[in-house]
């Protein structure tokens, strides 16, 4: 996994209530956004709240993020030596042929009745290079360190079947700049991956998950360990979980930026 303190995350979900990762409820308003409105134009609507309002869902239980099925540390060895590798996220721009995609689900803006806010999106602190130009989106954490809404959540989609299927993969996760926890306050972050074309309120369990210290770890790309596919798909999801305890993170919110896949076939 991506190096974090395992030891102090299972003690944090020691009370989680199940092993799955649920999904299904039915959620608040839901708007799905494709890259292309990360562009600078959409970016400014964004920011002026061009996509209305909304109250945030109420956490469901989250699942224990548990270790990868191959938690080594070493770099990926070639058996066949076929590698695809590529990066999506905001602000990236959408592959033509279908390879890779990035969507976020229950986007709302303005001002909850707490004082907190609603989703912002950042033009620049990102990753730049390799077809991105720096955005990310900034989601509101569920206030719960256990829990999280699964009806606001982060999509990005991986798709090499036309290349190879069976492949020993690894993800890297960018953590932008921004000393703010308004704006990148994952403290941490939580992801999961599928080794499937997973979409918004699909219930299956996933390959594993990781987590993302965002306050700590910012300006660089968090590496994770190897995992294996058979599909040639990968989907990865962030959830909104977070506390709000305490003055830091009162208006703490996740980032969603970019995330590099990396596949070698097997």
């Amino acid at each position: 996994m991506i190096d974090e303190d395992w030891r102090g995350f299972h003690s944090a979900f020691a009370d989680a209530v199940r092993p799955d990762d649920p999904q299904g409820r039915a959620g608040r308003r839901m708007l799905v956004i494709g890259i292309a409105v990360f562009l600078a134009t959409a970016l400014g609507a964004f920011a002026n709240g061009a996509l209305g309002g909304g109250a945030a869902a109420q956490p469901s239980a989250l699942a224990p993020i548990t270790p990868s099925p191959t938690p080594t540390t070493g770099p990926l060895v070639p058996p066949s030596g076929q590698k695809w590798s590529t990066i999506a996220g905001p602000s990236c721009t959408n592959a033509a042929d279908g390879t890779s995609s990035f969507a976020v689900y229950g986007y709302y803006t303005g001002t909850n009745g707490d004082g907190t806010t609603g989703w912002t999106t950042s033009s620049q602190g990102g990753y730049l290079g390799d077809g991105c130009s720096g955005g990310y989106i900034s989601i509101p954490v569920s206030g719960q360190g256990t829990g999280y809404n699964d009806s606001r959540l982060a999509l990005w989609k991986f798709d090499f079947s036309a290349t190879f299927s069976h492949a020993s993969c690894r993800l890297s996760t960018y953590v932008p700049e921004n000393s703010a926890r308004s704006s990148v306050g994952g403290d941490p972050a939580y992801f999961y991956y599928y080794g499937t074309d997973y979409s918004y309120g699909a219930k299956m369990d996933s390959l594993g998950g990781y987590l993302v210290n965002q306050v700590s770890k910012q300006g660089r790309w968090n590496e994770g360990t190897p995992f294996t596919v058979a599909t040639g798909k990968v989907t990865v999801k962030m959830v909104d979980a977070g506390s709000k305890h305490g003055s830091k993170n009162a208006d703490a919110h996740v980032a969603a930026a970019q995330i590099r896949l990396t596949c070698l076939s097997t």
